[in-house]
């Protein structure tokens, strides 16, 4: 029975714990004994609870059942956290030797988590800084994707990932500023959510919580391997906090719309970074199977996406300073060698550079190009299109071929929800997901269309190497 537990919806275990066919403590032990038997391959978490500490939360959650008390919606659930975000009693590093926060308190998120019955099982691995679009550093190593151990889970959100994908935890907890809960989502199979900017606080992002201009682009995200259960989990997390002053007073809506009623955009080269056949195919039968599911689809690339591309990732990204901010932060540290990842980072970070008059004039331009969006998606509720260009990378390929991830910063910056959910599959078993994309405080639409194609496509899938 433990197989099959542990690669359970989140509702569906909730539901056999409330109705006393298994205990908390029963499933907390489950996951520990996964975690124990598939972390040493793929380095996911690096960070692991005390197992007497997590199953004396579980006992205590018994103890509410056996009380007859009402349970919350994630009651004696696993569930892992990214290394950015404040967990009482955890050590948060961000995958860099410089830092080491002992958490004395929990992130907002985090504790509405723990408010909902979820139980911490640890802290899942990220490239240092939170960096790169896969996940290596010299403190804690490499994670490998549990569908090809050659291959990266991607970043920055990888260690995340990858737990989730074989079965080690239910629900997740990650950051998004350029990508970094969609691609590795996409590239481990599961579902990622990068939800409204605003619908969740920021509160509790180490090292600082003034992030400066990557404000404008990041925030917390759940994720999953299914769509249901990040249904359940968003508005256990949204909703503001007295804390961070860009979180709204808005919940998630429900989702009375039903697909009939949606019009679809959808594009599948963004002139940047053509798709390799198997992620043209799979967005093509996405386009195809949704052509009786909605009331209109159709073939619509959204405008300027190269100029936009580069000048986010020029002006947010990279910075315009030839990497001086990255190097006086080394410095203040007292890193003298970085990890790779960061290396690379600056050889291309090196190369950018802007002054203030200039600063002004891209902003300037972004807002211009923000608005052409924003009257491109006007007579749609939806876009859809390729999450990268290829699948998941070869180890270290990830700033070699990063234009493939051009798909991902434009919607950051945009602010709209965005879901990767699974739809195809490469000849060699590795997954394809999709992005889909909805009008800010509309995260609902995304999610439906979402369930839909779970259902059609068949969303994750159980990693042959991880059964």
């Amino acid at each position: 029975m433990s197989s099959e537990l542990y690669f359970l919806p989140a509702r569906k275990l909730a539901k056999l714990i409330k109705e006393k066919k298994i205990s908390c403590v029963e499933v907390i032990q489950i996951y520990l004994e996964r975690i124990q038997q598939i972390n040493p391959k793929l380095n996911a978490l690096i960070q692991l609870v005390d197992p007497e500490v997590a199953l004396k939360t579980a006992r205590l959650a018994d103890e509410k059942i056996i009380k007859n008390q009402i349970l919350k919606p994630l009651h004696g659930l696993p569930i892992t956290i990214k290394d950015c975000c404040k967990v009482q009693g955890f050590v948060m590093s961000k995958g860099s030797f410089g830092y080491n926060f002992l958490s004395k308190e929990d992130a907002t998120v985090v504790a509405r988590l723990k408010t909902a019955g979820g139980i911490i099982l640890g802290i899942s691995n990220v490239p240092e800084f939170n960096i790169a679009y896969e996940t290596d550093n010299d403190r804690y190593g490499s994670t490998l994707n549990p569908y090809d151990l050659s291959r990266t889970p991607g970043g920055s959100s990888g260690g995340e990932a990858a737990i989730i994908a074989a079965g080690g935890s239910v629900i997740g907890l990650a950051t998004d500023g350029a990508g970094s809960i969609r691609q590795p989502a996409h590239n481990t199979g599961i579902v990622g959510l990068k939800p409204t900017r605003g619908l969740i606080p920021n509160s509790g992002n180490i090292p600082s919580e003034g992030r400066g201009l990557s404000r404008l682009l990041t925030t917390y995200g759940p994720m999953a391997r299914f769509v249901d259960d990040i249904i359940l989990t968003l508005p256990l997390l949204a909703g503001p906090d007295n804390s961070d002053p860009d979180a709204m007073p808005i919940s998630v809506q429900n989702s009375r719309t039903k697909c009939k009623d949606l019009r679809v955009a959808f594009y599948n080269d963004n002139g940047i970074a053509s798709p390799d056949e198997a992620t043209l195919q799979t967005i093509n039968q996405v386009a195809h199977v949704l052509q009786h599911e909605v009331q209109q689809i159709e073939y619509q690339c959204p405008p300027n996406l190269k100029e936009f591309y580069y000048l986010i990732t020029e002006t947010f990204i990279l910075g315009g300073d030839k990497g001086l901010g990255l190097r006086n932060l080394l410095n203040h540290l007292s890193i003298n060698k970085p990890s790779y990842l960061v290396k690379e980072f600056l050889a291309i970070a090196r190369r950018c550079e802007f002054s203030i008059t200039e600063l002004h004039q891209r902003f300037r331009r972004i807002d211009e190009l923000r608005i052409s969006l924003e009257k491109f998606f006007f007579p749609y509720d939806a876009i859809i299109c390729p999450v990268a260009a290829t699948p998941a990378k070869l180890l270290g390929r990830s700033f070699i071929e990063g234009h493939d991830f051009s798909y991902l910063s434009i919607y950051n910056l945009t602010g709209w929800p965005v879901l990767t959910v699974r739809c195809g599959s490469s000849a060699e078993g590795l997954p394809i997901g999709i992005q889909i994309v909805a009008k800010p405080w509309h995260d609902n639409i995304a999610l439906l269309i979402g369930q839909k194609l779970e259902i059609l496509l068949g969303g994750w899938q159980k990693p042959i190497l991880f059964p």
